[in-house]
């Protein structure tokens, strides 16, 4: 270790997915950072719908190599899954991919190890050719299937839905959810104008009622309804929000009854005084917002002033309704819907041309180099 990073406190960020990296991102000048990560990309949980149907572009935009982000040039990347947490010595021990254990120590933990949910978001250690494979094989299911259902109505189950129905008009599409209207959470407007647009697209929409038996390991086959009816497909997707929080590695004490890390405004830890949480692992409010939202600012505002013997001082504050893409980049644009119902068009050239390289790319992550 260099003189400069032996002089500087240790930041250590346990999960570089998005809320992770671009905790780090904000953090590389002023702290000597390390990042565990249980893969050697940034594999984001976002777009599930183009995932599976436009696997070319989401790679593009959605799987980056962490070498590739020139903010994280002096991160410690760390490949390999947090074990256990000792919050008396400030220490994390780690199991590395080639299996060899290491105690990393930390001035300042930061928990952004997120959740599982479905397939496409899990905490298996895998490296950039596992991860290629498993994505090639999701989306060849998909092509390969005349008929497909969907199990669950919030924004990834709409976004499967939609995406593969316009990618394929002749495949049959059936989304189930148990409430009167797609997208529970967002603005009466936003739900209005999705149930719409399935309709619109040839999607058939069974509206409350519930699949009987759930085991998210069918992957075709018959499904049978509270109502009685059943369903056949090809292929199945569940898409049910069943979230299985990554903290096994943690003290109890630090946990709430459904595993999720207790966290203050501050996204600090409760009952700590060096220890952070964010994204969908923290506890902040039911829809566990803080993975978007722009809260890393605010954590890294926290952790700052922490460091500089200060206390924290800003709150973070989960909105009242849901807001973003739903369904991502489509034909004719990118639509992005408010919190408060209010819808905004991006063309898809402004999105190829000027969201994705210059404003995420290179403004949200700092810069990133060509693949």
């Amino acid at each position: 270790m260099t003189e400069a990073k032996k002089n500087k406190p240790t930041v250590l960020i346990l999960g570089m997915g998005d809320t992770g990296v671009l905790v780090a991102t904000r953090l590389s000048r002023h702290f000597n950072v390390v990042g565990v990560s249980t893969k050697p990309n940034l594999l984001s949980g976002q777009e599930l719908g183009k995932r599976l149907t436009d696997l070319s572009w989401w790679q593009t935009n959605y799987n980056t190599p962490l070498t590739q982000f020139k903010a994280l040039e002096a991160v410690t990347i760390v490949h390999g899954k947090a074990e256990c947490v000792d919050v008396t010595a400030n220490t994390v021990t780690v199991v590395r991919i080639d299996g060899e254990t290491e105690s990393i120590g930390y001035d300042y933990l930061v928990i952004a190890s997120g959740t599982s949910n479905g397939f496409w978001r899990t905490d298996r250690v895998q490296s950039s050719r596992e991860i290629s494979t498993e994505l090639s094989n999701h989306a060849e299911r998909i092509k390969s299937a005349s008929s497909v259902t969907v199990v669950g109505g919030g924004p990834s189950g709409v976004s499967v839905a939609l995406n593969i129905k316009r990618k394929d008009p002749l495949k049959q599409v059936t989304l189930c959810i148990s409430t009167t209207m797609p997208l529970p959470g967002y603005h009466p407007d936003t739900r209005a104008f999705y149930q719409s647009a399935l309709a619109k697209a040839g999607v058939e929409t069974i509206c409350e009622d519930r699949v009987t038996t759930v085991d998210e390991s069918q992957s075709s086959g018959s499904l049978t309804l509270a109502s009685g009816a059943t369903v056949s497909a090809d292929a199945i997707i569940w898409t049910i929000g069943r979230r299985k929080a990554h903290t096994d590695f943690l003290p109890d004490h630090l946990l709430d009854a459904e595993q999720f890390v207790k966290t203050r405004p501050t996204l600090e830890v409760e009952g700590t005084d060096n220890i952070f949480a964010i994204g969908d692992v923290a506890s902040t409010d039911p829809d566990r917002s803080s993975a978007r939202n722009w809260a890393y600012s605010i954590l890294v505002h926290n952790l700052k002033r922490k460091a500089k013997g200060k206390p924290a001082n800003k709150h973070y504050q989960p909105p009242a309704k849901r807001w973003g893409s739903i369904v991502g980049p489509q034909e004719d644009g990118l639509t992005i819907h408010q919190a408060n119902g209010k819808q905004t068009r991006l063309s898809k050239r402004l999105v190829n041309k000027l969201l994705l390289p210059v404003i995420v790319r290179r403004i949200i992550y700092r810069g990133v180099r060509g693949g």
